[in-house]
């Protein structure tokens, strides 16, 4: 991961804003967001600044070492991502079923009229 990712991976992980980063580090939330996308880099005073306020070291900042805090983070969102996607399907599952018995009920209740198209 590049410093832009890592800043908005720990800037999201703690719930901080774009804005309220800004307003910390004395910036404007276009240049949080430039930092973020990779358009530009942090200056130094700045990277100091966000180390302190995200808890981590400037190698975990800068991607040369795992934070062990946020990685286990993000391996329980992983899986909470993979939970809710197997919950989705399973929901789609049920819908389906729950659609062809409502389906089959009103075949049951309104049974097609036998009519004589050639006339």
């Amino acid at each position: 991961m590049n410093i832009g990712e890592n800043i908005k991976n720990f800037r999201t992980f703690r719930g901080i804003s774009q804005q309220k980063l800004a307003e910390m580090l004395g910036k404007s939330k276009s240049v949080i967001s430039n930092w973020e996308r990779g358009e530009n880099s942090p200056d130094l005073d700045s990277c100091e600044k966000m180390c302190k306020i995200f808890r981590v070291n400037p190698n975990e900042l800068f991607g040369w070492e795992v934070n062990p805090e946020y990685a286990e983070h993000a391996r329980k969102m992983e899986q909470f991502k993979a939970d809710l996607a197997a919950l989705e399907e399973e929901r789609e599952r049920i819908e389906r079923q729950i659609h062809n018995v409502e389906t089959a009920m009103w075949q049951k209740e309104n049974p097609l009229l036998d009519i004589d198209c050639d006339n």
